[in-house]
Formats: C-alpha cells, structure tokens, sequence
C-alpha cells in the first residue's frame, strides 16, 4: 500500500481499518523503539504503543498537518508514557538495557568493534538528564528536525537546538572519559599478566 501520509490521515479519518494497519506498520518500530530509548520495559513498551495507536485512532480529527504524523504520533506515545510513569513509577530504568543495533552484513571484527561502540553510547546517553536524553533520542533516534523535535517536546526549535548542543559536549566528555578508563583498565591487566 503505497499510500502518501495524507491520503492515509484521510483514509483513517474515514475510519478505513487497512489504512490503520498501515499507519502501524509504517510507524511501529519507531514509536515502540522512543519508548524504549525513555526507559520503558519491552512489555510496557509494546502495551504503551498499542495504547498510542489506539489514542491516535479515536483522536486522528485532532491531527491538524498531515505531514507531521510521525511527530504527533511519538507526542502521544511520550504523553503516554509519562502518564503511566507518574501512575506507576518503577518502569524507567534509562538508555542501557536497550537491545543491541545491529548492522545487516558486518564482518565478524566489525561487528564486535561496533556492538562495544554502540554500547558505550547507549551508556552515555543513558547518564544524561531526562531533558538532554529526550531530545538525543528524538532528534538522532527517531530522526526528527528541530522543529518536529520541539513540537513533540512542547517547546521551541531552539530549545532543541540548545539541548542538541547541549548534549553533544556532554556525550564528547562522557565518552572520552569512559575511552580513558578503558585504555587504563587494560593497561592495568597488561601489567597484571605473568611474563
């Protein structure tokens, strides 16, 4: 079904069920992977993205630009979230437990090189504020612009742009840090081992 967003914000304003699987197949990785970049569990996660399409189904009227779907959909999925959050407090647990990314055809050393790479942004990012994480997830993750990023945040494309900011020097010292402690640690295990 190869559908533009506005003939399928039309098609589901009719009520058209195929265009709502459409609108879950096109948009479920992404919603369910933000949730899970905010620190839900996989199967909260996975409850609170059903709960999102199905907000979205009853409130698609209220969806003003057709082009900004994806961006109002990651808005209710974030609302969702934080609703559930304040209902229930212990799910968040942050950026680390997230599943691995994995690249489609990597060598085997590659693999490895980018499986600890990955890791240790997962890890960084997962040490930023809540303010900061949002934002890296929403803009880099979910591959929002500032302004997409900014509407689902509720605030300005600049702010955005500030946090982007922000967050970049954050990561750049965080990682350097964690590379330096790394280099240290297998110093100290060099210097460990028998001759």
């Amino acid at each position: 079904m190869g559908l533009s967003e506005r003939n399928l914000v039309r098609r589901l304003r009719k009520g058209d069920r195929e265009a709502c699987r459409e609108l879950i197949r096109r948009h479920h990785q992404g919603v369910y992977g933000y949730l899970r970049r905010l620190g839900a569990q996989p199967s909260r996660a996975e409850d609170l993205t059903q709960e999102t399409y199905a907000k979205a189904w009853r409130r698609i009227e209220t969806l003003r630009d057709a082009a900004s779907l994806r961006s109002w959909l990651l808005t209710i999925a974030r609302n969702e979230f934080f609703q559930r959050l304040r209902v229930n407090r212990p799910d968040a647990e942050g950026c680390e437990d997230l599943p691995e990314i994995e690249d489609p055809d990597p060598g085997a050393e590659s693999e490895m090189i980018d499986s600890e790479r990955d890791r240790r942004l997962r890890h960084a990012v997962g040490r930023l504020e809540p303010t900061l994480q949002e934002a890296v997830a929403l803009h880099y993750f979910q591959d929002l612009s500032y302004r997409e990023t900014g509407s689902v945040l509720g605030i300005p494309a600049g702010t955005v742009k500030s946090r982007i900011h922000r967050a970049l020097g954050e990561l750049r010292a965080l990682l350097e840090q964690t590379e330096a402690d790394h280099e240290r640690q297998r110093a100290e295990e060099a210097a460990a081992r028998p001759s």
